[in-house]
């Protein structure tokens, strides 16, 4: 039997790091093994939760325990180019899973040339690479960071399910309203929505998401300017409110320039509500024809790009039936096979 250790550590984050780690461990948790034993790496309050078929390593004290580990490790898996901890010996198979490399624009100078280094440091120390999407692997090989490593792209699976309980937030007032959701970065492009709104005097927006970043400040400020008490960033929710609001909103807005991936456009297309989102990065690949997309961020193009898309949808329409059966395409059942796949591959095992 082959020993696979496959790093959680990001399992209790809020992120789509977590989303992922949470999804997957739960996947490989209900499946049976005689080929394969796996070691995770998990935050220590999570240790025996996924049940007695794995061995546990505490994050927080991972190098003691895998110093005292009685196992080899035949493949470690790094489920992020975030890793804090590569081990194993020379006889390890090292699988590291890139999910972008954003950096390239939003760093400059040295620190982008730190991130640069550090990445391709971390993929010559790989024997396979995989990638989250298309533009990601296309990303890596246009900047020459892929150092010559196979490469598989295997895209991430959506663990959100439409029918599982949704609850009203307490923001949200009678009005028709459009909402979106992700970490309040700069790079998620949400400052744009802000202006937009002018055209929608009947509609409130919601903002969701993790606002301790310096560019909350800045919509903030620009909310008090324009936002003429229509948009309201709210903070971060719950899945339960996230469900709700999927189920009611008018439309899902997704401006980003920036995504690996693009859970959100993937997770609105589940609950059949109208998607319109960046035509930047992997989201066109993502979405598939499926989401009204932007290719200009002027307040009046915005506004009309959604009038019209809106004009015809319907939730029960052939259109949402088309999205919603997209989005269900990626699920981690999937995933889970593709990985489970391609670990007994590398390992000689198929």
């Amino acid at each position: 039997m082959k020993t696979v250790l496959v790093d959680f550590s990001h399992y209790a984050d809020l992120c789509g790091f977590g989303d992922i780690a949470r999804h997957y461990a739960a996947e490989l948790s209900r499946r049976t093994f005689t080929d394969l034993h796996f070691i995770v790496i998990l935050p220590r309050q999570y240790r025996g939760t996924l049940g007695s078929q794995f061995t546990y390593i505490d994050r927080e004290d991972k190098r003691r325990q895998l110093k005292q580990l009685d196992r080899h490790i035949d493949l470690w898996h790094a489920t992020d180019q975030l890793y804090h901890l590569r081990g194993g010996d020379k006889d390890t198979v090292q699988l590291l899973t890139v999910h972008d490399a954003n950096f390239l624009t939003e760093k400059k100078g040295v620190h982008r040339w730190r991130h640069i280094v550090q990445l391709k440091w971390r993929v010559w120390r790989s024997d396979h690479i995989t990638v989250i999407s298309q533009f990601v692997l296309n990303d890596l090989r246009s900047h020459g960071l892929l150092m010559g490593r196979p490469v598989s792209v295997i895209y991430n699976g959506i663990g959100e399910d439409p029918d599982a309980p949704a609850k009203q937030p307490a923001f949200v007032t009678s009005e028709p309203f459009f909402f979106t959701i992700g970490q309040i970065r700069k790079k998620k492009n949400f400052h744009t929505l802000i202006p937009m709104m002018r055209h929608f005097p009947r509609h409130r927006l919601y903002i969701c998401g993790d606002d301790h970043f310096a560019y909350a400040d800045t919509l903030r400020r620009l909310i008090a300017q324009e936002g003429s008490g229509r948009v309201v960033l709210t903070g971060k929710i719950s899945d339960e409110e996230k469900r709700w609001l999927y189920n009611h909103a008018d439309a899902f807005l997704f401006p980003s320039r920036l995504e690996g991936f693009g859970l959100p456009v993937l997770e609105a297309m589940r609950h059949r509500c109208k998607v319109f989102s960046s035509a930047l990065s992997s989201l066109p690949e993502v979405c598939n024809g499926h989401a009204s997309l932007w290719d200009d961020f002027e307040p009046d193009h915005m506004a009309r790009t959604v009038e019209q898309g809106l004009e015809t949808w319907d939730r029960q329409g052939e259109a949402a039936t088309a999205a919603f059966v997209h989005a269900m395409t990626f699920s981690y059942d999937t995933y889970a096979d593709q990985y489970i796949a391609l670990y007994r591959r590398l390992l000689n095992l198929d």
